[in-house]
């Protein structure tokens, strides 16, 4: 092997590490390819120790990551946070005071969750609330993914970006961040970051008609029957008191009562016990009535069962042009029976369907609302009667006395973490491991939570980092950065390197950001005497996270930007000014309380 002199190293280093970030900026290539591809001809070179990349493939920040992408997996699966959601921000009906509920929410659940899955889980119900109260996706997915980059500032649990800086920290001896130091500036940048886009921030946001609009326009139509049974608490109300005239997306069609037909349905209309009520609406209004279910009986797989809909997965079916359920109805083959589900809705695509949905003549295309019961899934299998379209929801399956204990667990760990008195590593291990011993976690689960594109990126992004740092390369790097803001003190050079990590993440990955300037910062450290490190190391971890003005330069802010229907002036139009404001906070912050 080649052995390169100590300059020729950094000049290698320097040039791999150019390189890395064009590459990055043209994006032809995934961003684990080009870590790894840098990483490798270091190894290659002689420059990098193989020993370095082992290193960094162990690291605790980064098992503390994919720890936390599994826990969130199992929490999203076993509790009903849409329901908590609902009860937190479903009533309000004004768009600009449901953004309020829901930024100040997301802030606190990133906190705590990876930033990442938190957008994964509410943007679902982000489309089911703007959709049911006829409010652009565009006015509230920017606000979303600005409230989960800003809240998981307040924690070093809450982004990803925290913790590989922590790694990066513990991995050249140095003293990582405290809690404060990321909880004071975070509840800071928050706060601001809130009331800057519900007193500012939705003006400047679009009012754009959501992507699928034009399909929503055929929206699928629903027909769904229900029976007021002897305790409904409708009973001797009217329609109207019953709060069933002015439903959102769904409205009341016809009664049958005793035998007789009643259409239209008047406001005034008394409700009595053993009514059929025939609905019409689509499939999200649909799931909102369906929440009534101690007002309304309910088609169920088991007559008997006591469980509710919600003790049952509702899938959407479609019956194919080779069913045998074309041309018959599902009383006549005893569609619950056999299939061990119950055809909750109906919809006919273009025709308004009326009568008991048991004796209406099923059509190739229909669209049928079901409740599978267990061994649904097996009967789909085994026949070619229907076929899957989605999986509206799906029930939680584990004992309540399980999440309990782990609610409890969970309270402990973090009780003990505040106190100091565990490590984030290990009280980390430890819920991860409960939840797989309380069945809340499977393996299965976490092999399909496992993001080898993201493990990839964090090790070589560790890697370059290390190989930054012992070839000199950062100290060289350093030194020239010195002689431009030496002048200005370590105020300047603190506002500096945010600058400088600001800018490169407008292009790169925010792990990028932090890898690449972190070996600079650390080896001016050694170089400065007085200079507050923790004062640095903040600036870094803020700017890093400022990916406000750009879609591409966090994966929350991509996660959004197609079904938002957003363009990239949106981003500048709303970023830029919360980019300015955040900035503003964080620097103000880092010079008083550090006293720079």
């Amino acid at each position: 092997m080649i052995h390169f002199s100590l300059q020729m190293q950094q000049y290698i280093v320097l040039g791999i590490t150019f390189l890395a970030i064009v590459f990055l900026l043209v994006e032809k290539f995934r961003p684990s390819y080009i870590f790894f591809s840098a990483v490798l001809i270091l190894l290659l070179a002689g420059v990098l120790h193989t020993n370095a990349f082992l290193s960094a493939l162990a690291n605790e920040s980064i098992i503390s990551i994919f720890l936390l992408i599994f826990i969130t997996a199992g929490i999203k699966n076993h509790f009903n946070i849409i329901g908590w959601l609902d009860r937190l921000f479903g009533k309000t009906k004004n768009p600009k005071h449901f953004m309020l509920r829901m930024t100040s929410g997301v802030t606190l659940m990133s906190a705590f969750l990876n930033n990442t899955p938190v957008v994964a889980m509410m943007m679902p119900y982000i489309y089911q609330w703007s959709g049911r109260n006829k409010v652009s996706r565009s006015k509230l997915l920017i606000p979303l993914s600005f409230a989960a980059i800003t809240g998981g500032m307040i924690t070093v649990i809450g982004t990803s970006t925290n913790l590989v800086l922590n790694g990066l920290i513990i991995a050249e001896n140095g003293k990582p961040l405290g809690w404060l130091d990321y909880l004071m500036p975070g509840l800071i940048v928050s706060i601001g970051g809130i009331l800057f886009l519900y007193f500012i921030g939705y003006k400047l946001l679009p009012n754009r008609n959501d992507p699928m609009q034009s399909v929503s326009k055929q929206s699928r139509e629903y027909l769904l029957e229900a029976k007021i049974t002897k305790d409904s608490p409708v009973i001797g109300k009217s329609v109207l008191h019953a709060n069933l005239r002015n439903m959102t997306g769904i409205y009341l069609v016809e009664i049958i009562r005793k035998g007789e037909l009643i259409t239209p349905v008047e406001p005034n209309e008394i409700l009595e016990e053993g009514d059929t009520l025939f609905f019409a609406g689509d499939t999200n209004n649909i799931m909102e009535l369906m929440e009534r279910e101690k007002e309304f009986l309910l088609p169920k797989p088991n007559k008997d069962d006591a469980t509710g809909l919600k003790g049952h997965n509702l899938i959407e079916t479609v019956v194919p042009f080779n069913s045998d359920l074309v041309g018959t109805t599902l009383k006549k083959v005893e569609f619950r029976e056999n299939y061990d589900a119950a055809v909750i809705a109906i919809h006919r695509n273009g025709e308004k369907l009326r009568g008991k949905i048991g004796e209406i003549e099923m059509q190739a295309g229909d669209l049928l609302l079901l409740s599978a019961g267990k061994s649904f899934a097996k009967q789909l299998n085994s026949r070619t009667s229907l076929y899957m379209v989605s999986e509206i929801s799906k029930p939680i399956a584990s004992k309540p006395i399980a999440r309990t204990i782990f609610v409890v667990i969970l309270s402990a760990l973090l009780i003990a973490l505040i106190a100091g008195v565990i490590q984030l590593f290990l009280a980390l291990l430890v819920l991860a491991s409960s939840m797989v011993v309380l069945n809340l976690l499977k393996v299965s689960e976490m092999k399909k939570q496992l993001d080898v594109d993201l493990l990839v990126i964090l090790v070589s992004s560790l890697a370059l980092s290390a190989a930054i740092i012992q070839t000199g390369t950062a100290a060289m790097i350093a030194d020239n950065f010195l002689s431009t803001f030496k002048g200005l003190g370590n105020a300047g050079i603190i506002i500096g390197l945010y600058l400088v990590t600001l800018l490169l993440t407008s292009f790169v990955t925010h792990i990028a950001a932090v890898s690449i300037v972190f070996p600079i910062a650390f080896a001016m450290g050694a170089g400065i005497p007085g200079l507050n490190m923790a004062a640095v190391f903040v600036a870094i971890a803020f700017a890093a996270s400022a990916s406000f003005h750009a879609p591409f330069s966090y994966q929350t802010n991509l996660m959004i930007y197609g079904p938002g229907g957003y363009k990239f002036k949106d981003f500048l139009k709303v970023g830029l000014p919360f980019s300015l404001i955040y900035s503003v906070l964080v620097i103000a912050f880092i010079l008083v309380y550090y006293k720079i």
